[in-house]
């Protein structure tokens, strides 16, 4: 888990920068490297900029702004929500797809998609892995 700008590789994250994926409430920064590589590999396979419209939340800040409270998806360091439209979405939905490791949580909404790699390794409340949704 990346915790910290001093453990940001930008080298194998070129296209990205520790400031995307950190906590718009608390400043804090938790975000797994398969997050990372999906996002890039994303980037390198799209040729255009991929918009990071969430990373990580703390479990507080995550609480203000979602539904899941204080234990959803993205206070894991396992979720992102990538901005896109229809056009984009249909590509990142496709990609993530087929992504190895296979995108386990995919949720649809008009500006952006979540992507997560949730398995019930962390915790029942992701037994329904693979499962994707609309917001």
């Amino acid at each position: 888990m990346i915790t910290s700008a001093n453990e940001w590789d930008a080298e194998r994250w070129p296209n990205f920068s520790p400031d995307e994926f950190k906590c718009q409430g608390s400043g804090e920064l938790k975000i797994s490297p398969v997050v990372l590589d999906f996002c890039q590999a994303f980037r390198n396979m799209h040729g255009e900029g991929v918009s990071i419209t969430s990373g990580y939340r703390s479990p507080e800040h995550n609480n203000s702004v979602s539904s899941t409270g204080m234990e959803g998806p993205h206070t894991t360091g396992l979720a992102v929500d990538i901005g896109t439209n229809t056009q984009t979405q249909y590509k990142l939905i496709r990609f993530a797809m087929n992504y190895n490791p296979q995108a386990m949580g995919i949720g649809v909404a008009k500006t952006f998609t979540h992507i997560d790699f949730l398995t019930t390794d962390n915790g029942d409340k992701y037994a329904v892995r693979p499962n994707v949704w609309k917001y």
